[in-house]
């Protein structure tokens, strides 16, 4: 029996990932390395004989897609104020959207102010560096996060 549903693994800083047939919940570990580093999609075939698809995620920290509300101030042009729109977030970095993509610059230094939408509606403040510019986006990072950033509020935000 094929499971419509595509379950997500992350692979693990060994290279190895924990598969769980959504069936009967029996775990088996791979090997990336035995596997095309590049692909991102497995079939898999149970012993209770379901077969099911598991996407791997090769991230080293968990993404959240997001669609929050927020503001930048680029320290690196002049102090330039503006707002975004918070597109994935981690405890390492995010992505957003602004009207002023265009704007931004490699190694930009902001700070973030952005609500989170859970039920305290939690502020977050945070330093960023722009890590990379999209035609549509741009990619931070938070300098310094580290594991201990999934004690606050956007650590907890993220897991749920």
């Amino acid at each position: 029996m094929s499971d419509a549903k595509v379950n997500k693994t992350y692979v693990r800083p060994d290279n190895t990932a924990v598969l769980t047939c959504p069936a009967c919940g029996s775990q088996r570990t791979i090997t990336i390395d035995s596997v095309n580093e590049h692909k991102s999609t497995l079939r898999v075939k149970c012993g209770c004989e379901n077969v099911f698809t598991v996407n791997l995620e090769f991230r080293k920290r968990i993404r959240k897609r997001t669609h929050l509300r927020g503001t930048y101030v680029n320290h690196s042009q002049n102090e330039k104020r503006g707002n975004i729109i918070v597109t994935n977030v981690s405890i390492s970095g995010l992505e957003f959207t602004s009207v002023d993509v265009a704007t931004f610059k490699v190694d930009d230094e902001l700070t973030l102010e952005f609500t989170l939408d859970d039920e305290h509606r939690s502020e977050i403040r945070k330093e960023a560096v722009v890590t990379g510019v999209r035609s549509k986006s741009v990619g931070c990072e938070f300098p310094g996060a580290g594991e201990y950033a999934y004690d606050g509020a956007l650590g907890f935000y993220i897991r749920s």
